[in-house]
């Protein structure tokens, strides 16, 4: 299969990077009500869902140890997320969130969904349920 014509996957890529920054802006905007960046509201994200050790969330994220470092660091100042030893192995540590984290991590995912929804909103239910297919579509893993 050779795939779409070079024009139609330029412009879908634009189309995809615009609805990407889009999306990413309104996030951030969303996220500074609460005094957050992205990476920090990742992170909090990441552990509510279970990622409990700071090697996998610089996997996660794709950012280096000692970045992930500053970001548990400023979530630790704010009361957010706690740091405490592993106990299988004393010389790792886990994370989890405070209950205000907890709290914040809920505000948070409530604001995006509200903010996601509003632009999912242009869509009619038909457009709705092509736009799922496709993007499930598009992101399964491929099965080798």
């Amino acid at each position: 299969m050779n795939g779409p014509p070079a024009p139609l996957v330029e412009e879908l890529s634009q189309l995809g990077y615009a609805l990407m920054r889009l999306l990413f802006s309104r996030a951030k905007e969303v996220f500074a009500q609460e005094g957050l960046s992205l990476l920090q509201a990742e992170v909090l994200r990441l552990v509510k869902e279970g990622v409990r050790l700071p090697s996998r969330l610089a996997e996660h994220l794709e950012i280096l140890p000692s970045q992930v470092s500053h970001l548990l660091t400023s979530l630790e100042e704010t009361g957010l997320l706690r740091r405490h030893p592993d106990p299988l192995d004393r010389r790792r540590v886990q994370l989890e969130l405070t209950p205000e984290g907890e709290a914040v991590a809920l505000r948070l995912k409530e604001a995006w969904l509200r903010v996601f929804g509003q632009t999912l909103a242009r869509l009619s239910p038909e457009e709705l349920g092509a736009f799922r297919a496709l993007l499930t579509k598009l992101t399964e893993v491929e099965r080798g």
